[in-house]
C-alpha cells in the first residue's frame, strides 16, 4: 500500500521532492544504512572500491537474468555482426561500470568540488566556451551512460549549473535524496510530468539544458529513424526545443575511466538541426552511435530501447 501510495504521489503534477519526517519511520532504516555504507565508501580510495564494485557488478550481472537478457537483445539488434561472445563481453564490462558508478555515489553526493573537480576531465570543453562567447544558450544532448548523473553534479562544480528532466524515484526517500544530491552544487531538477516549460525557461535563463535523446516514448510522439543496424522510435522535436531557448545542441558523453579514475566527458561542436523532423531526430541517434561505438560499456544497454517496433512487435516478450 506504502508503495502504491509512492507512486500516486511521485506522478501527481506538480511534485517537488522533498524532506518528510516519515522517512524516519523503520521502514526505511534500510535505505539510511545504505546511504551510510556509500558515505563509508566515498572516502575509500578509489582504486580499491572499483575493484571491489568491478567484482560486484560482475556478480549482479549473472543474477539480472531480465536486464542481461534485454541487453543481449538491443545488442542483437544494433551489432548483428557480433558473435555471442562478443555481445556477453560487453554485457560483463557494463555491469563492471555499473558497479563502479553507483558504489562511487556516495562520492558524488558528499566529497568537495576540489575533489570532484580532480577526479574528472573535459574533452573538448572549448566547444561550450565558444557557444557561450557568441550568446548561445546551451542544450547538452547526453545519451544514457552510466555516468550521466555524476557528469551533471561535475559540471555544476565548474560553474556550469544546469536544469534536466527526470522520472521520479517510487521510493520517496531515495527521490528526495538524490534530487538533493543532482542540485547540491546548483541547477534543477524537473519532474516530468510538469511538462517541458520549465525546463526550457531555465535553458532560456542561462542554466545550460540536459537532455537525454534516447528514450522510447511510443509512436505518437516518435520518428522511426536508423539507429546502428536497426531503427528506433526517436523524439524529433530537439530543433524546435532549441529555437525556443535559443540554444545550441551540443553533444556530450560522460564516461567513467577506471584505469585512470576519472570520469571524463566528451564534448562535440554544435549540432546543425533543421526543421525537418526526421532529419533532428537521426542526427540525435548519429551522435549516440559515435559515441557509443567506441566506448559500447559505458552505455545503458537495459533499457528497452525498442520498445516500440513498426509493426508492433514486442522484440522482449519471453
Amino acid at each position: 500500500m506504502e508503495n502504491q501510495e509512492n507512486i500516486r504521489v511521485t506522478a501527481r503534477v506538480g511534485y517537488e521532492p522533498h524532506f518528510s519526517w516519515s522517512y524516519l519511520k523503520p521502514s526505511y532504516w534500510g535505505i539510511w544504512f545504505a546511504i551510510l555504507l556509500l558515505i563509508i565508501l566515498a572516502f575509500v580510495p578509489f582504486r580499491w572500491r572499483d575493484k571491489l564494485a568491478g567484482k560486484i557488478g560482475l556478480i549482479a550481472g549473472k543474477k539480472a537474468k531480465k536486464q542481461r537478457r534485454r541487453a543481449s537483445i538491443n545488442l542483437a539488434l544494433c551489432f548483428p555482426q557480433w558473435t555471442m561472445q562478443q555481445r556477453e563481453k560487453v554485457i560483463d564490462d557494463m555491469f563492471i561500470t555499473l558497479g563502479q558508478v553507483m558504489l562511487g555515489i556516495g562520492e558524488i553526493a558528499v566529497r568537495s568540488k576540489k575533489h570532484l573537480q580532480q577526479r574528472s576531465e573535459f574533452l573538448g570543453i572549448e566547444h561550450i566556451q565558444q557557444a557561450k562567447a557568441k550568446g548561445h544558450n546551451i542544450i547538452l544532448l547526453v545519451p544514457h551512460s552510466w555516468s550521466i548523473d555524476a557528469s551533471g553534479i561535475i559540471l555544476h562544480t565548474h560553474g556550469m549549473p544546469m536544469t534536466s528532466m527526470f522520472n521520479p524515484h517510487r521510493n520517496l526517500l531515495i527521490d528526495w535524496l538524490w534530487t538533493w544530491t543532482r542540485e547540491r552544487f546548483g541547477g534543477k531538477m524537473h519532474a516530468r510530468q510538469n511538462g517541458i516549460k520549465p525546463f526550457l525557461s531555465m535553458v532560456k535563463r542561462g542554466d545550460m539544458g540536459y537532455y537525454l535523446p534516447d528514450e522510447d516514448f511510443g509512436a505518437e510522439a516518435s520518428e522511426f529513424v536508423d539507429f546502428f543496424a536497426t531503427y528506433k522510435a526517436t523524439l524529433p522535436g530537439l530543433n524546435k526545443m532549441a529555437k525556443l531557448a535559443k540554444a545550441a545542441v551540443i553533444p556530450m558523453f560522460p564516461r567513467y575511466n577506471a584505469s585512470l579514475g576519472k570520469y571524463q566527458m566528451e564534448i562535440l561542436p554544435s549540432l546543425t538541426l533543421r526543421d525537418d523532423p526526421v532529419q533532428s531526430a537521426r542526427a540525435m541517434n548519429e551522435v549516440i552511435e559515435y559515441f557509443v561505438g567506441q566506448t559500447p560499456e559505458q552505455y545503458a544497454w537495459i533499457l528497452q530501447l525498442f520498445r516500440t517496433r513498426k509493426d508492433g512487435e514486442d522484440v522482449y516478450a519471453d
